[in-house]
């Protein structure tokens, strides 16, 4: 019947059907045992290992633990932020915000998503500014992670997200 619909039937026969593929690589089988060679030799050859002694359990503690220690000052930041704001979500730069600002202390080389943009750039902190997401929050981003970020999601963009979102009972 699927031949005569120009369908080939010998693919079907190696799909597995939805919702069973990962029966194909089983912890049951032990077919993963292949794979711990394989990462023993991945290592081997790059020369680069690291092993985080930590649980995932601990790992979100940690960054949880983090988040909390700089709420505060980010409420802060994110009040300042929209006590700034232009009418159109983005807060209104002035030269005054930078001056004061120590240049030899930045966030270097951060990705900056918004909704249709992606760019990497270099921000400099307030002299104030005592984590990098209070600058970032200043610049109308946060980051994805507490202390040492590297992407940063505009606000406006989590905003848009939000409403897109939204749940109406």
């Amino acid at each position: 019947m699927m031949a005569d619909f120009g369908m080939e039937v010998e693919t079907f026969a190696h799909t597995a059907p939805p919702g069973e593929e990962g029966f194909d690589l089983s912890h049951a089988g032990s077919e993963h045992e292949a794979f711990k060679g394989l990462t023993h030799q991945l290592v081997d050859l790059t020369g680069h290992h690291h092993i985080d002694p930590r649980s995932w359990g601990e790992w979100t503690e940690d960054q949880t633990a983090h988040w909390n220690l700089q709420m505060d000052r980010l409420v802060d930041a994110y009040l300042n932020y929209r006590s700034r704001d232009s009418g159109d979500g983005m807060p209104a730069m002035s030269d005054q915000d930078l001056s004061g600002v120590d240049t030899s202390f930045s966030i270097n080389d951060i990705e900056l998503i918004d909704i249709f943009t992606r760019t990497h750039t270099h921000l400099q902190p307030l002299p104030s500014h005592q984590y990098p997401n209070e600058t970032l929050i200043h610049y109308g981003y946060i980051g994805c992670a507490p202390m040492y970020p590297s992407v940063a999601i505009s606000l406006c963009t989590l905003a848009a997200y939000c409403q897109s979102h939204r749940m109406c009972p």
